[in-house]
């Protein structure tokens, strides 16, 4: 099959051919028709901030396709179904996995890192990774779901719980920010603010539903402005990994207000005002990739009309150009959110 394969040492993904390995019994084989650019694809291929467990490497984790060939063991898929592919992987047998949050597993990774990933005309997985799409969902929208939008619904019904008619303010509006703003909008939250550095961020999340933009710099007190502009917070999800930006919106959580980290900074998390987040029990939580429950629940906002992802495509492209578009997402050409690549063009 054709394939776009890291090196190692590389920063640059070529595409070669490369044979696929016998199928196990427990697995399935999927014709790839779409496959996102994710922002940790960029930290991963460009950058080097992530290694591979295996060679050669075959990134892309978020991936949609049809099932071409089934294992003997498989159960619940037949040929032809539509399907789309988890991107986070697991032991499937710890206490975490059996409960259904394999996010919580020991052994957690990602499709693409420790697996042939979807930059490639087919990819083998296990059965338990893959989820039916609906006829009427796009192959190109469907495989966002995996990452782009499962990691953030997993963040704000999951750890942040919210609740119909809260206040919500989303720390980052890129990839992943800016879908946690179409999902407050669709769990019916009250008011969205979204917060960036990046203008066309910003335009993007007001096309998805956020009531108030808020256009910071890293010198701003991002919580003074978030407490005069609300009147309080009752979840803040932040995207970005910069713990100053969470220091200082403590005070502008309501009681009971949750906040939630997705985003993976270097900065310390230092709380001056311990006894406020005491007095007002406000929980700060970490949250990580999604579990089993996203993906379907994603498909049903979705079909109920609740969730549109159209505005999320930003292009789609050959395999052959997929370095030409980890560039383009870098440099934000365009104000993408998301682009796909099909193998099949």
């Amino acid at each position: 099959m054709k394939a776009a394969v890291l090196k190692s040492g590389s920063r640059s993904l070529e595409i070669q051919e490369l044979d696929l390995p016998p199928l196990q019994p427990n697995q399935v084989k999927v014709k790839v028709k779409a496959c996102g650019i994710c922002g940790s694809d960029i930290h991963f291929i460009l950058h080097g901030k992530m290694k591979a467990t295996y060679s050669p490497c075959v990134p892309g984790h978020e991936t949609s396709g049809v099932v071409t060939e089934i294992g003997e063991q498989i159960t619940k898929l037949k040929v032809g179904d539509r399907v789309v592919v988890s991107a986070g992987t697991s032991c499937g047998k710890c206490k975490h996995c059996l409960a259904g949050r394999e996010n919580l597993c020991e052994q957690i990774g990602v499709i693409g890192f420790n697996q042939r990933g979807g930059f490639a005309e087919y990819i083998q997985t296990e059965e338990r990774y893959l989820h039916i799409l609906p006829d009427e969902i796009p192959f190109a929208e469907g495989a966002i779901l995996a990452d782009a939008v499962s990691t953030p619904y997993h963040a704000v019904k999951y750890q942040g719980e919210l609740k119909a008619g809260e206040t919500i303010a989303i720390i980052g509006c890129g990839g992943l920010g800016i879908h946690a703003v179409a999902i407050a909008k669709a769990l019916g939250a009250g008011k969205i603010f979204a917060i960036d550095i990046d203008g066309g961020s910003l335009e993007n999340a007001k096309a998805y539903g956020a009531d108030e933009l808020i256009l910071v710099d890293k010198n701003m007190q991002v919580g003074k402005v978030l407490k005069e502009k609300s009147g309080g917070i009752d979840l803040l999800c932040d995207f970005t990994g910069y713990m100053p930006n969470i220091e200082s919106s403590v005070r502008a959580m309501n009681r009971g207000g949750r906040i939630v980290l997705v985003g993976i900074g270097r900065n310390k998390l230092e709380i001056p005002m311990p006894f406020f987040l005491i007095e007002r029990q406000i929980r700060i939580t970490g949250s990580y990739g999604s579990d089993r429950r996203a993906i379907p629940e994603l498909i049903q906002l979705y079909q109920e009309k609740k969730l549109n992802l159209t505005k999320s495509i930003s292009g789609i492209h050959k395999l052959e150009d997929t370095n030409e578009y980890l560039h383009a997402l870098e440099e934000k050409k365009g104000n993408p959110i998301r682009f796909i690549i099909n193998p099949e063009l």
